[in-house]
């Protein structure tokens, strides 16, 4: 797949195989299941910061799909996530939101795939440990 739009790494994307083509879900498809979570090798020696990284248009993300990582544990810092680190609490879900960012709801009834927190971390000093969730 090619990325339409500027990714990074941890954004939620949707993918079409036949397209060839990863895109930011919209609030439809980021219910739906289907999606796919960012995670390049980052392969650019003038990034410093692994959160500075990008992948840019017409560039490949390495598409993780969410159903293959069910129940998995993934730890994240707060790069990707919506909100302050104070408000995110365990037990809290994160749905990917239209910029292909996590966001808490007050509940993930209706979304097919999500994530739920298990733990807050000190990774990259606000960190979280989320489980992948299919419905």
């Amino acid at each position: 797949c090619t990325a339409d739009v500027v990714l990074k790494n941890g954004n939620v994307v949707t993918y079409d195989r036949a397209t060839k083509k990863a895109a930011l879900p919209t609030e439809a498809t980021a219910k739906a299941a289907g999606l796919a979570i960012v995670m390049n090798t980052i392969d650019k020696p003038e990034i410093l910061e692994p959160n500075d990284f990008k992948i840019e248009k017409g560039e490949n993300p390495r598409l993780f799909a969410l159903f293959s990582l069910k129940d998995r544990i993934i730890d994240m810092d707060m790069d990707q996530v919506k909100g302050e680190y104070s408000a995110i609490d365990v037990g809290d879900a994160l749905v990917a939101n239209d910029k292909g960012q996590l966001e808490v709801v007050e509940s993930a009834a209706g979304y097919a795939e999500y994530f739920e927190v298990i733990e807050k971390t000190s990774y990259n000093t606000e960190g979280l440990a989320v489980k992948v969730v299919i419905a």
